[in-house]
C-alpha cells in the first residue's frame, strides 16, 4: 500500500520525525498512518474511500440501496442502474498499485494499475 500526502496545505505539522522527513514520491510524501477512516472493496474490482462513496451518494451519482451492519455492507444503485457491494477492508489489504492519497483534506484510492491512464484520472470523482 502506498500512501501519498498533497502538498497543499499543511501536511507536515500533523507529522513529526521520520514520516516528515520522507523523500517525495509520486508528488507528495509518503505518510507512515493510514489517513482514510475506511476504505471499501466494491464488487467490481474498484477500491474507494470513505470519501469518495459519500460524495458519490451526495451528488445523487450513487443511491443507496441497503446498508448492513454486521458485518457492514453497503449496496447501492450506480449511474448506470447497476447493483454495486461495497465492503470496507483495511487500507494494508490493498492490493500493490493501489494508493491511498490524501490532498486538500480529501482521501480518495487511486488505482495506478491502469495502462495509459494517468494517476489522477484513474478515479472518477
Amino acid at each position: 500500500m502506498h500512501v501519498t500526502a498533497g502538498r497543499s496545505g499543511s501536511n507536515d505539522e500533523n507529522r513529526s520525525g521520520d514520516a516528515a522527513r520522507r523523500p517525495d514520491v509520486g508528488g507528495g510524501r509518503s505518510v507512515v498512518a493510514s489517513p482514510c477512516e475506511t476504505v471499501f472493496e466494491g464488487t467490481n474490482g474498484r477500491y474507494y474511500s470513505e470519501w469518495q462513496v459519500r460524495r458519490r451518494l451526495r451528488t445523487g451519482r450513487w443511491n443507496r440501496c441497503m446498508r448492513q451492519r454486521t458485518p457492514d455492507r453497503w449496496l447501492v444503485e450506480t449511474a448506470d442502474e447497476a447493483l454495486l457491494l461495497l465492503a470496507p477492508i483495511e487500507p494494508d489489504e490493498l492490493p500493490a498499485g493501489i494508493e491511498i492519497r490524501v490532498a486538500d483534506g480529501r482521501v480518495r484510492i487511486v488505482d495506478t494499475r491502469r495502462p495509459g491512464s494517468d494517476r489522477r484520472s484513474a478515479v472518477r470523482w
